[in-house]
């Protein structure tokens, strides 16, 4: 199970057209687009909510969703082609809002991004455990465009996630998360431990 949703308005790279400029660079586009991260960190058991607010998610997908989730802030997204029908894609944002919440007891995490908080969510006064800023790296080297990737590579991918959060009683942390999968693994759940990297960090400061 890839740990990381990402939504964009544009279905992030599927809807990039690529031109190749005079001086025979790689073909390559940029777009400015909604892009939220959503992953649950298991290593601290909590769940994390990059450039959106937990709320306006599952307020956004209980809908059902119409148009693009509420991003908080606009994601630039980059795809360079290879010329053999893979596209490798990436991103690099910085400041973005994030929140972290505690699992809750019931049910068992894992379930879905609302799920695995949703006992916090129905109470009108809950607050995330803590809320921050955040840099996010991702990159894939064969993004799937729309039936599928290109084949012509191995696929794999992987993010960072470097943030300062505070929590509810003011004490400040440094968190960060390291994420990567080699898809090329093809034995169950991932392949050996070196096919996988999901490494966290939260240390108070």
């Amino acid at each position: 199970m890839r740990k990381f949703l990402a939504i964009t308005a544009a279905a992030t790279v599927m809807s990039m057209a690529f031109v190749t400029p005079v001086d025979a660079k790689p073909p390559q586009e940029v777009i400015v687009d909604d892009y939220i991260v959503l992953f649950p960190d298991t290593n601290i058991n909590r769940s994390v909510f990059v450039n959106i607010t937990a709320r306006d998610f599952c307020g956004w997908l209980s809908g059902p969703p119409t148009g693009p989730p509420p991003a908080i802030d606009s994601v630039t997204l980059r795809g360079v082609s290879t010329g053999k029908g893979a596209i490798v894609g990436k991103v690099d944002a910085e400041d973005l809002y994030i929140e972290i919440w505690t699992f809750d007891e019931n049910p068992s995490p894992l379930v879905g991004p609302c799920e695995d908080i949703q006992d916090q969510l129905d109470d009108p006064e809950a607050e995330p455990w803590a809320i921050g800023t955040a840099d996010f790296k991702g990159k894939t080297n064969d993004a799937d465009i729309g039936a599928g990737s290109s084949g012509t590579r191995g696929v794999s991918f992987g993010d960072r996630t470097t943030a300062h959060v505070t929590d509810q009683e003011g004490n400040t942390y440094s968190y960060s998360n390291v994420f990567r999968l080699n898809e090329q693994c093809n034995v169950p759940e991932f392949g050996p431990p070196s096919c996988l990297v999901d490494n966290s960090q939260l240390r108070m400061l």
